[in-house]
């Protein structure tokens, strides 16, 4: 075999690379490659940064503002003033007292006669009214007893009701009116000088013997007794349409600020009401007149007992003043 034909086997067996071509696709893959990474970093768009939107409250720097405008118009003010020039008081009053001059200390003996005089003193400041305001509470203690029923008091009020019922069943019991008298004059004539008393007279209207309680001096006691056999009947006069029988007659006697009452009465509380030309007696509960004495004692800030002598009480009466004297720490006796 030739050597040029051995040549061309050789040539034959290993393929020709063709080195254009290779060059071309060396150059679209830079350029595919180029424009990927373009696309992936370059051509990346850019996001916003996220914004936050809210309304403005400014009004407290607002009112800071104007109140230091305020002040510094304040100041401003001020400034303008006239300095106030400072006042010195110098020896207004002696720093030494005089002696006291000496007291004869015999004149502060008194007798018999001038305790007397002291007493109606007591008692005219009590009728002016002024011990009424000032003594509160003053008043030595004294044993009372009416009609069987006994306590003690300082302050001690009675309280009778006088209308015909009344009257009538208290009659009908042994008791006449005169006797009603006699047992008030008896109670006034056994208390001591320094104890105040009260007497309260009602039916639908009411009075009292004094407005102040009176302390139980001979004078005192005297004129009670005189106004008792004298005035305590009948029906006292209405100075109130809207306060009538029982609520009129212990308001009267509460005011007085006791802390004793007697209370004669047939326990029927009714209320006089006009219907056309003539009146009703309508009955009210004792839960109303319990809480109207409540309320009164509040107001005035005094604690008072009360006790009630009763004349032929129905069941309902009765009931209801055993409410009333228990409700404020008294008894009741009935007749």
């Amino acid at each position: 075999m030739s050597r040029r034909s051995h040549h061309s086997r050789v040539r034959r067996g290993k393929p020709r690379v063709n080195k254009g071509t290779l060059l071309i696709a060396l150059i679209v893959q830079c350029a595919f490659l180029a424009v990927t990474v373009f696309i992936i970093v370059l051509d990346t768009p850019e996001t916003e940064p996220p914004v936050f939107e809210g309304k403005a409250s400014a009004y407290e720097k607002k009112d800071d503002f104007q109140e230091l405008k305020q002040r510094e118009r304040f100041m401003k003010r001020m400034k303008r003033l006239n300095p106030i020039q400072r006042l010195s008081v110098q020896s207004a009053m002696p720093s030494e007292l005089p002696p006291l001059p000496e007291l004869p200390v015999e004149s502060f003996d008194f007798s018999g006669e001038d305790l007397e005089l002291m007493e109606d003193a007591s008692a005219m400041l009590e009728q002016s009214g002024l011990m009424n305001s000032g003594a509160r509470g003053t008043g030595s203690s004294s044993a009372a007893a009416f009609f069987g029923v006994q306590d003690t008091g300082r302050r001690i009020v009675i309280v009778v009701n006088t209308s015909a019922s009344v009257v009538r069943k208290a009659k009908n019991q042994g008791v006449s009116i005169d006797a009603i008298h006699e047992e008030v004059v008896s109670l006034i004539e056994s208390l001591d000088s320094g104890t105040l008393f009260g007497i309260t007279q009602f039916s639908q209207g009411a009075r009292r013997f004094a407005p102040y309680l009176a302390p139980a001096i001979q004078k005192n006691r005297e004129a009670a007794t005189n106004w008792v056999r004298g005035e305590l009947r009948g029906n006292p006069k209405v100075d109130d349409e809207q306060l009538l029988g029982h609520e009129a007659g212990l308001k009267l006697a509460v005011e007085m600020e006791p802390d004793l009452i007697f209370l004669v009465t047939d326990g029927v509380l009714n209320k006089r009401v006009r219907s056309g030309g003539s009146y009703k007696y309508p009955e009210i509960p004792y839960e109303i007149l319990i809480g109207a004495i409540e309320k009164d004692l509040r107001r005035l800030g005094t604690r008072t007992r009360i006790h009630a002598i009763g004349f032929e009480l129905k069941d309902k009466d009765r009931s209801g003043l055993e409410r009333l004297t228990r409700r404020f720490g008294g008894t009741l006796r009935e007749f």
